[in-house]
């Protein structure tokens, strides 16, 4: 066949795909995201076909639904029950994705077919062994999640009747799931965030963070876990070891590195951990200093020895979620409350260059504040925040898109608005640097108002 001949069939063919479905010409992979949805056995992952210019098409097959229901945080942006990350994974082979139910305290397991399709795996949903899972992490043939027991429609169980845990699986050749070892956390620590090391596939590391206190006083819009007021965190070191055994191997309180910050509603609150997430290449571990507006760096043992290497300030309020890209040059952080300090008035992502002497102590080269529908409110610190605000992140495959999860946080019965759930892709620059932004309003997807969707995850296929 001559080349003209070739161009002429294999134009004819874009065409003919492009007339069919647009959406297919520039099918670059799949998006999906987890619904969270309250509503009794109604829990579902959301798919959706990633396009080059970072856009999206909801998947036909939508909703899979995960036989299980999502968390109720009905609050003024209560701290804590929705603080997490990584609940929704797709192993490193492609062929499975994972997410949990909250409150129905299991984790389903999916297989993806080629079309982006989900199917559930047999016997799941799996139990997660623990209440409130909420984070998901994968190394070889170990899942690990963290059950973080802060759902507040499971209160006897959070006020003392069972601890949070880690919990280790192993991942069968079906994608099914077989529990092997748990480790209980005592002292009504809530984890956030189970994380398996890029460089040491035999470390792990875990984030603790609760906040249950009545900060102004007046009001009760925090104060309703326990019953005195508890403000902690914590890092755990694990290893894991033959056969998918977790055992712990350190815990660590984070350093005062700006004991003096204060900030309205943060007064006298210690400096505590949130989002944490390893370098690709080097033994390094980065966590938001969530009450201190910083990005804290350790240097991590295969051993898991950690040494402190010191932290940098970030330009958004209460820093949560760290991801750094493949070739560890750029970190990004998503900062859940603007700061009126600085002129925000929603939340914000920084860029953190990380290459280099830059790994050890990242340079800030950018901050983007997010579009943020919904009526503003007064929070559980008794302060004005935006209606809808940031809480996770994953970039594509090709790392030229950035997606981030908002969630209408404000449950309580006198928000009348339903707006607040949008999915944010954000374009990178040639220096990895967000910039054009592309909004999605989820409701029109089928997720419900009264839910907070969580968990981003994509793949190409």
């Amino acid at each position: 066949m001559s080349q003209t001949i070739f161009r002429t069939v294999v134009g004819a063919f874009l065409l003919f795909v492009t007339l069919i479905d647009p959406s297919l010409a520039d099918h670059v992979g799949y998006l999906y995201i987890q619904a969270n949805d309250t509503r009794e056995g109604q829990n579902a992952v959301l798919g959706y076909v990633r396009h080059d210019d970072g856009s999206l098409s909801p998947l036909s097959g939508n909703p899979f639904y995960t036989a299980g229901t999502g968390m109720n945080n009905d609050t003024h942006a209560k701290l804590g029950p929705h603080d997490n990350d990584t609940p929704l994974i797709i192993s490193p082979n492609g062929k499975y994705l994972f997410t949990v139910n909250t409150h129905s305290n299991t984790i389903a397991a999916f297989t993806i077919h080629d079309d982006g399709s989900l199917k559930q795996v047999k016997g799941s949903p799996f139990p997660s062994h623990g209440v409130g899972p909420n984070s998901l992490s994968i190394s070889g043939h170990t899942l690990l999640a963290a059950n973080r027991n802060e759902d507040y429609h499971q209160l006897e169980e959070l006020r003392g009747r069972a601890n949070a845990s880690y919990v280790s699986f192993v991942v069968e050749d079906d994608g099914a799931l077989r529990k092997v070892s748990k480790i209980e956390v005592e002292g009504s620590q809530k984890p956030t965030q189970i994380h398996a090391s890029q460089t040491e596939p035999a470390i792990a590391f875990g984030s603790d963070f609760q906040v249950d206190a009545d900060f102004d006083g007046d009001e009760q819009r925090s104060f309703v876990a326990g019953l005195k007021p508890s403000v902690q965190g914590q890092l755990h070191v694990f290893q894991i070891g033959h056969g998918s055994v977790l055992t712990e191997k350190r815990r660590l309180q984070v350093p005062e590195t700006n004991a003096e910050y204060k900030y309205k509603g943060m007064a006298g609150v210690p400096s505590m951990p949130l989002g944490i997430w390893t370098h690709p290449k080097q033994p390094l571990l980065y966590v938001g200093f969530v009450t201190r507006n910083e990005l804290g760096v350790y240097h991590f043992t295969k051993e898991g020895e950690m040494h402190f290497k010191g932290s940098v300030a970030n330009s958004g309020q209460d820093i949560c979620w760290v991801l750094p890209n493949k070739e560890g040059t750029r970190l990004y952080t998503v900062n859940n409350l603007p700061r009126p300090d600085l002129g925000q008035k929603a939340a914000t992502v920084t860029t953190y260059d990380i290459s280099g002497e830059h790994a050890e102590k990242p340079l800030e080269i950018g901050v983007l504040e997010l579009p943020m529908p919904g009526e503003s409110f007064k929070n559980n610190r008794n302060f004005e925040q935006p209606g809808s605000t940031a809480f996770q992140c994953s970039l594509n495959p090709a790392e030229t898109t950035l997606y981030v999860i908002c969630q209408r946080v404000n449950q309580t019965d006198e928000n009348k608005s339903e707006a607040g759930n949008i999915l944010h892709s954000l374009q990178l620059d040639e220096n990895g640097v967000p910039s054009k932004i592309q909004s999605r309003n989820l409701g029109q997807d089928g997720i419900h108002f009264k839910s907070r969707p969580q968990g981003i995850a994509t793949i190409d296929k």
